[in-house]
């Protein structure tokens, strides 16, 4: 999957402007590493699994800085303008990834734990998608709003803090 991602960002999406999408970049880069930081070893609500080339850490790694950015990049580049594009793009995407979540989890890379499913995990690809967007366009305001989801999801799922 890693090296489809890393394709298509070359060859289709828009990374000779990556530049433009660089905040966007780091919004999921470091939501994603602070999903590690407050799980820990302990308390996944999902959790990727190794394959037999890769340990769990580098796992995490790989799809921190190499697979989220090239999605990242490939959304950002055919974010279209108008409402109603731009509703049905939102509807695309979170479809595109909730597929790649069902043959994930058919093929046991993904798990889910402490109340977690795999219809949380589809709902939150849709979500994903809608903070990708609203981080891009108001960045500051898709923190706050990054900031009460993450309080919803400690709470509801009873995530110890560190």
């Amino acid at each position: 999957m890693c090296l489809t991602v890393i394709l298509c960002c070359w060859k289709i999406g828009d990374i000779k402007n990556w530049k433009k999408y660089y905040p966007t970049i780091l919004y999921l880069v470091l939501n994603n590493l602070l999903y590690c930081f407050f799980v820990g070893k302990k308390h996944f609500l999902w959790r990727l699994e190794p394959d037999f080339l890769l340990n769990f850490t580098f796992s995490i790694l790989v799809q921190t800085f190499i697979i989220l950015p090239c999605i990242a990049i490939l959304f950002l580049s055919y974010l279209p303008k108008t409402r109603k594009k731009v509703i049905l793009y939102l509807i695309i995407t979170g479809s595109i990834l909730a597929g790649i979540e069902t043959i994930m989890f058919i093929a046991e890379k993904i798990t889910y734990h402490n109340g977690w499913n795999y219809w949380w995990s589809v709902a939150f690809n849709f979500l994903w998608v809608i903070m990708l967007r609203f981080h891009y366009l108001k960045p500051i305001s898709a923190w706050i709003v990054s900031f009460l989801f993450t309080a919803f999801f400690i709470i509801y799922f009873h995530v110890p803090l560190p």
